[in-house]
């Protein structure tokens, strides 16, 4: 793949559109960089979209156990969401070079704690 060149970030807000609501980047890209033109942007399950850099992008990834992750994205005006996606799905796919470019990475978003989950306490008798 193409590096991708870092794009402008015109607005971070919360798209409303989708419940519950998802933290949203519009973008501005670079039409003369290279690799600006529409690519195969491959995603978790086997889901390859033919298309430019998205103007809007929004994720929000959850962790539900030791390697489950519940994934929401938005791509332009399409969200797509994931219940139990392993590290290894996200990790291979178009999500990482994306998020890299825009200063996240996306190996300490799966390292967040497991939700939901509650630590066992002792008792003392």
């Amino acid at each position: 793949m193409v590096s991708l060149p870092k794009p402008a970030i015109v607005e971070s807000y919360l798209e409303h559109a989708y419940e519950p609501p998802l933290p949203a980047l519009r973008l501005r890209w670079d039409p003369d960089a290279a690799g600006m033109a529409e690519r195969s942007w491959h995603l978790p399950e086997h889901l390859t979209l033919k298309s430019p850099a998205p103007e809007r992008f929004g994720l929000s990834i959850v962790r539900v156990d030791t390697d489950a992750y519940t994934v929401r994205l938005l791509w332009n005006d399409m969200c797509l969401s994931w219940t139990r996606l392993t590290r290894v799905r996200l990790l291979t796919s178009a999500l990482s070079p994306l998020l890299r470019v825009l200063g996240q990475d996306l190996w300490q978003l799966l390292n967040q704690p497991v939700q939901g989950v509650v630590a066992p306490t002792s008792k003392v008798a």
